[in-house]
């Protein structure tokens, strides 16, 4: 009578036991002789070598995820039911039913840790202040009060320039108002001033006084002279811009025309960050 030799496994069926020792076997899961042959076969077939690999590096990774991941303790209480529920159904089902399961279960645990990860960083990324560059307050400040709200407590308001409380000739004719930053939920103080000197027709303009917190690229400080400039237009209409920091405060001048009068604002007030 002759013996009959068991069928070679299939590559499906190798990797399906070799599963079933996913990273590190159960305590009680027994190394049996189905399990020897598939680690046999993996010995001899290199796709399969190569796909186990691949398996198992991606479970490493799931394990590093969970394990970096801190979870929540309500969260925490329902995974350690789900694990005893789990381990209830390994009496009742197949090993192939185990396996799918444990995988499945480990898989979507880890990418709810990563969904209430990433939930979480990007709600903690909307809750912080938004920065805005200055090309965008260049774009964007408007050149009249309309719709802007008028400030009432003064204290709450950046502070103006060193150098302009002592500039003669240079003056408020309306109270300030609150201009909320593009994309943010903070207000810039928002100035209209008039400067006069001599017997040339006073300049008016607009100075945007924003904390440098706010701005994502703040000019640096200068001494005596502002380090940026931009040009924009209000109703078909050039206007001239110039900006520096000074003492964690960014300061955006705006004047109606071409560079020439916002070059007399400026020589009349100095900026300066001493």
């Amino acid at each position: 009578m002759t013996t009959s030799r068991p069928e070679p496994l299939t590559c499906e069926t190798a990797l399906e036991r070799l599963d079933t020792a996913w990273l590190d076997p159960l305590p009680e899961e027994p190394v049996g002789a189905d399990l020897l042959a598939a680690r046999e076969h993996l010995q001899e077939c290199s796709a399969c070598w190569t796909k186990r690999e691949e398996r198992r590096a991606a479970d490493q990774r799931i394990a590093e995820v969970m394990q970096s991941v801190p979870i929540p303790t309500g969260l925490r209480e329902q995974l350690l039911a789900q694990t005893e529920v789990d381990a209830s159904r390994v009496q009742v089902s197949d090993a192939r039913r185990v396996v799918h399961d444990r995988r499945a279960w480990s898989i979507s645990v880890a990418a709810m840790l990563l969904v209430s990860f990433a939930g979480g960083s990007w709600l903690w990324q909307t809750l912080q202040p938004r920065r805005v560059s200055m090309q965008l307050l260049c774009d964007q400040t408007p050149l009249t009060p309309v719709d802007l709200t008028k400030v009432a407590d003064y204290s709450k308001l950046p502070p103006l320039p060193a150098t302009w409380s002592r500039v003669k000739g240079l003056r408020e004719p309306e109270p300030p108002c609150w201009f909320t930053l593009p994309k943010t939920r903070d207000a810039a103080g928002w100035f209209i001033f008039e400067l006069k000197t001599g017997r040339a027709p006073a300049i008016r303009g607009v100075l945007l006084v924003v904390r440098q917190a706010n701005v994502s690229d703040p000019p640096a400080e200068l001494i005596a002279r502002p380090s940026w400039s931009g040009y924009t237009q209000r109703g078909g209409k050039p206007v001239s811009v110039a900006g520096w920091s000074e003492r964690g405060v960014v300061y955006l001048c705006f004047v109606p025309g071409e560079p020439d009068a916002l070059e007399r604002v400026l020589r009349a007030t100095a900026p300066t960050s001493a």
